[in-house]
């Protein structure tokens, strides 16, 4: 059972391909949790499995995998161990990173709330639910919602749908809030209202909020903790200011020195050579031990385990106490 403050708890999530014959992992026994009303970010590159971990959080995994193992629990009410294609978990909301795939182009905007808010309730009223509708759009600040309502997706600006998208998110009072790069596809200025507007309903609805990103400065301006994702398995976590100002595991280091912050104070930028490993050439030692500079025979023959190495702060590397130079 989970504690009073803890509203979602992951243990042990597995995900893998759906596949007959043989298995191939994508996201190996991954737990974390998040509190009321606390944000953690998820990072990683293309291929670390973030997103796949928040949708498999959410109950929203695409076709071809499946879960083979874990456990998700919801203020306290579990709903594992986690098996097969699980249906939308209830409590549990998720915004995209394209409100334009997941909103129906031939339904008005307003009606599209509505429906959320009589899924919730199943007995309200149509007049109700598009009067609550109205004041959902109001509350994610999209200015004259009464006629905003009766418009159609296309529209709407791109910051403007993903306010609606979060309008949907919060008509099912869920109390855990899955955003899955919710701000890429929009420019900076409109990026930091759609982030304040999720901040505020944070804080004003008590949510727990996981925020996947690629964007280190995002999630470093924005979140409580990060999670750090490489090949499909956590390898470091903690307070997002200590993991960011002092990276315990070489990924973590390579990633901050990639970023154009860090390219402008030392002058340079120093790319990460390689890739993330696809499914089905997962290595036996160290995911992350080809691309690493720190790599030794022991790197190659075992995997490393995620341990503590500080309070709060937990780390899978056979050399976490090897800092490097930070650049």
């Amino acid at each position: 059972m989970a504690d009073a403050q803890t509203m979602l708890r992951v243990t042990g999530l597995t995900v893998e391909l759906d596949r007959r014959r043989e298995s191939a992992p994508l996201v190996t026994d991954v737990s974390f949790t998040i509190r009321h009303g606390e944000m953690v970010g998820m990072v990683g590159e293309s291929g670390s499995g973030k997103s796949l971990t928040a949708s498999a959080v959410a109950g929203m995994l695409p076709r071809g995998v499946r879960l083979t193992g874990g456990a998700v629990e919801i203020g306290g009410d579990a709903s594992g161990p986690a098996t097969g294609r699980a249906a939308p978990r209830h409590g549990v909301a998720m915004v995209f990173q394209n409100p334009m795939t997941s909103l129906n182009p031939s339904m008005r905007v307003g009606d599209q709330v509505a429906e959320a808010i009589r899924l919730r309730r199943p007995g309200t009223s149509r007049r109700e639910a598009r009067r609550e509708a109205v004041e959902l759009l109001d509350r994610v600040e999209i200015t004259r919602p009464a006629e905003r309502a009766r418009q159609y997706p296309f529209e709407f600006s791109g910051g403007m749908r993903q306010r609606v998208m979060i309008a949907i998110a919060v008509a099912g009072e869920p109390s855990v809030l899955v955003a899955d790069e919710p701000t890429t596809a929009l420019d900076v200025t409109v990026q930091r209202g759609v982030m304040d507007l999720l901040d505020r309903l944070r804080r004003d609805l008590g949510l727990a909020v996981l925020l996947v990103s690629h964007d280190l400065a995002l999630v470093g301006e924005r979140c409580d903790r990060l999670l750090v994702m490489y090949a499909g398995e956590l390898v470091e976590s903690g307070a997002t200011a200590d993991v960011l100002r002092r990276p315990a595991h070489p990924y973590v280091r390579a990633l901050k020195q990639c970023t154009p912050e860090h390219a402008l104070a030392a002058g340079s930028l120093r790319p990460l050579p390689g890739r993330v490993p696809q499914a089905g050439e997962v290595r036996s030692g160290c995911r992350f031990a080809p691309r690493c500079a720190l790599r030794t025979k022991e790197c190659d023959r075992e995997h490393p385990v995620l341990e503590v190495r500080a309070a709060g702060r937990l780390v899978r590397c056979h050399h976490a106490d090897r800092r490097g130079s930070e650049g």
